[in-house]
């Protein structure tokens, strides 16, 4: 986990007691972290084109559900959305295609959601792996 993540978990001192609850807490700390970075990027842009808040808004609206209500629910809310810009980069076998990859690994991306830190400290994919044992 970034440590942002595991700064604030050790701050608030609460007893996680299933791999699910820290999971949920992690994916509330790391929402709050992004609200706060969004929020301070439109404050400090100029508003030059509603383009620019649209897609403000629609990566706000990409949060992950804290406490899904039923099993099914869960089962929805870790699965990935296929939009058309996430189905553009990968291949037949549903992996990131070669030129993607190499994009990523050059500019320190993370390889399964693209987003600003290793593989390693994804979230999104630790929920993923995490839906997939609770399953078994």
């Amino acid at each position: 986990l970034p440590s942002r993540i595991t700064n604030q978990l050790a701050l608030t001192g609460q007893q996680l007691k299933t791999l699910q609850q820290l999971i949920n807490q992690t994916i509330k700390l790391d929402n709050c972290y992004h609200d706060k970075v969004w929020s301070s990027r439109k404050t400090n842009s100029t508003p030059s084109t509603s383009k620019n808040e649209d897609s403000l808004k629609q990566k706000s609206s990409k949060k992950f559900p804290l406490k899904p209500s039923t099993p099914f629910a869960l089962s929805l809310a870790s699965r990935p959305k296929r939009s058309t810009e996430i189905a553009s980069v990968l291949n037949k076998e549903v992996k990131l295609n070669g030129d993607e990859r190499a994009r990523r690994e050059n500019e320190g991306l993370c390889l399964y959601c693209g987003g600003k830190h290793e593989l390693d400290s994804c979230v999104k994919m630790i929920a993923q792996e995490a839906s997939k044992l609770e399953k078994k």
